[in-house]
């Protein structure tokens, strides 16, 4: 009976699994909308011929950049210059009949206060110096119009930009008896960026605007939305630069039930052009005091999503939650879990719902784990040099 006694006194020895722990902390989560973009230039004008005439010279490589009054094409000029040149000769005759008429009324009044000369002559010289004055600003203003059309010849660049192809050829008729759109210059520099939201997302960037001021000034800048875009390369690197958005539209699309929303970037290496597909990202709004958790601690089963609390006592006690958002920063817990508590992150299937667990940092498993391999290797050595002898 004694010894039977002493061996139910005798008890196993319940050892402590190891586990990686996070302590859950409660922070800002900023809530980011996500869409597809596509990139435009932020002007982008036609180059057209005013006047009628021969494309004589092309003055710049296609594709290039043009900076603002460049000249792009020459027009024959001969026909225009001809016009200039006659109009400029009417207007020295017109000159010339308008001084002759001025010294007239400047010989007849004199005579004219002497009772030397009649009413009638005074009166002939004061209109025919009335009728050169206007036949002057006539022909001045038949002038200024040939010489605008003169002007016309040179086509120059009505922006800084990046010129596309040439439409025309040297040699071809252009104007309103030819072809009229020569080409085409795209300012790439600020770029826009559009994409779609959706009405949701928008209610939730609203939102942001707490104050009555702030939406009246959106309103009145045009952009319903604010907020800065952050957008990816070809290569899904993000670009450098954020934008800011510029425009939003004032209506909903009944198909989509989105709306359409424009940012502005900068793009002085000309990384972007316009046409290419990218990635959008605009912060919405934010979750203040969210209990966030990493990725890693949530296990998925059918009946929910749960993860393993270490209690303050080193048991474990699985736990299910209800999820509000899921980022970059991490799993937001919308219930389940406090600030404070510890989820384990590894060594998840190392333990069961009840037993105790050793909660270690990940520094303090990294050096446990590193101690035991040492010891491993240091009796695998001693057992190696026994074997020798």
């Amino acid at each position: 009976m004694i010894g039977l006694f002493g061996c139910e006194e005798k008890q196993a020895v319940i050892t402590p699994k190891l586990v990686v722990v996070e302590k859950v902390n409660a922070s800002t989560v900023p809530l980011f909308g996500n869409y597809i973009g596509v990139t435009q230039a932020s002007l982008d004008v036609e180059v057209r011929a005013r006047v009628d005439g021969f494309v004589e010279d092309k003055s710049f490589i296609e594709g290039s950049a043009v900076k603002e009054g460049a000249v792009l094409y020459r027009i024959d000029n001969r026909p225009y210059l001809a016009v200039v040149n006659r109009l400029k000769a009417n207007v020295e005759s017109q000159q010339s009949a308008l001084d002759k008429a001025h010294r007239d009324v400047e010989r007849l009044k004199p005579l004219y206060e002497q009772d030397a000369t009649s009413q009638l002559d005074f009166d002939n010289a004061l209109s025919v110096l009335s009728q050169a004055r206007s036949s002057l600003a006539a022909s001045k203003a038949e002038l200024e119009e040939a010489e605008l059309e003169l002007s016309y010849t040179e086509i120059k660049s009505p922006i800084s930009g990046l010129v596309s192809r040439s439409e025309v050829d040297i040699g071809a008729l252009v104007g309103s008896n030819g072809q009229s759109l020569l080409t085409r210059v795209k300012q790439v520099d600020p770029i826009y960026v559009t994409f779609n939201m959706s009405a949701l997302d928008y209610l939730n960037a609203r939102r942001r605007m707490t104050s009555y001021s702030d939406k009246k000034e959106a309103e009145v800048e045009g952009k319903a939305v604010e907020g800065f875009v952050s957008i990816t390369l070809p290569d899904n690197t993000e670009y450098p630069y954020l934008g800011d958005v510029r425009f939003t539209d004032p209506s909903v699309n009944p198909e989509t039930g989105t709306f359409q929303v424009r940012a502005e970037l900068p793009n002085p290496n000309k990384e972007l052009l316009p046409g290419q597909y990218t990635n959008v990202r605009i912060k919405l709004n934010e979750i203040s005091n969210a209990v966030v958790i990493p990725q890693k601690a949530t296990q998925v089963e059918q009946g929910g999503v749960y993860v393993m609390v270490v209690l303050p006592n080193n048991k474990v006690e699985r736990r299910f939650i209800v999820i509000e958002h899921q980022g970059k920063m991490g799993v937001v817990v919308k219930s389940g879990l406090r600030a404070g508590e510890l989820v384990i992150v590894e060594g998840m299937h190392r333990v069961r719902h009840g037993q105790l667990a050793e909660p270690l940092s990940q520094q303090e498993y990294q050096t446990r784990e590193d101690k035991i391999e040492k010891e491993q290797a240091l009796k695998q050595q001693a057992l190696e040099q026994e074997q020798e002898q």
